[in-house]
């Protein structure tokens, strides 16, 4: 799936018909689809294709919520440094000692968001450090918290993108899709729970779409990270400059 602005705006701005003759060749091409059985069809194909495009788009800048993420040192694995405004994330050598609780990850180097979301539409993004290594996404509070199933984005309970050096692996229930050619710079997540997606965005210039996940959602969403090596830093919306 394309990201439906940039899509948008290449069609206000493209090339489509060069010349006056191009206009009046499609112009007639037009009227053929309408005036014919078969390509009254195509018509409708054409049609359906651009108002689904039209709707994606409507529907991704349609009022979305910045989210306020702030991570949950109840989750925190024991090698992750968790910041004092609980927004940044990074790996340390140095146990941090913290208590057992039934809610942290033991295993993966992963901590969760505080916040959770079972309605609406959000969206925030990441700053990925230049040796980051590791992945980010969305859980279910139910996600197992030890053994080799707790991986976010290798169980039925999780979505993530694990980040290469210039690479990304977007997966769900050990499902993925590799795509590559990422800027590694900053990631923006964007959530619409009632219509079950995911999205991760390039904010490159342009910025660029890279995946959604499509799927019902049957429990409250958190925001998740692993980080193996490097940092993540949280906004909640557009980072300051």
């Amino acid at each position: 799936m394309t990201d439906p602005l940039t899509v948008l705006q290449e069609s206000d701005t493209g090339d489509l018909c060069d010349t006056e003759d191009g206009d009046n060749e499609d112009r007639e091409r037009h009227e053929e689809l309408l005036h014919d059985g078969g390509g009254l069809d195509v018509a409708r194909i054409l049609y359906a294709g651009l108002s689904n495009l039209i709707t994606e788009a409507v529907e991704y800048f349609h009022n979305p919520e910045a989210a306020d993420i702030l991570l949950d040192l109840n989750t925190a694995h024991n090698n992750l440094h968790i910041s004092d405004d609980r927004k940044t994330v990074s790996w340390s050598d140095m146990d941090q000692n913290r208590p057992e609780t039934p809610e942290r990850f033991t295993d993966y180097s992963q901590v969760m968001s505080s916040q959770s979301f079972s309605s609406g539409r959000h969206y925030w993004e990441l700053e990925v450090g230049k040796t980051f290594c590791g992945s980010f996404g969305m859980c279910y509070p139910s996600v197992d918290r030890k053994g080799s199933n707790s991986l976010i984005g290798r169980n039925d309970k999780s979505w993530g993108a694990k980040i290469g050096i210039f690479d990304a692996t977007f997966e769900n229930n050990k499902k993925n899709i590799f795509y590559t050619g990422i800027t590694k710079t900053r990631i923006r997540i964007y959530l619409d729970y009632e219509a079950g997606r995911i999205s991760f965005y390039d904010l490159c210039d342009p910025s660029r779409h890279l995946h959604t996940f499509t799927t019902t959602f049957t429990e409250p969403l958190h925001a998740g990270v692993c980080v193996e090596q490097g940092f993540i830093k949280i906004y909640g919306g557009i980072p300051e400059m």
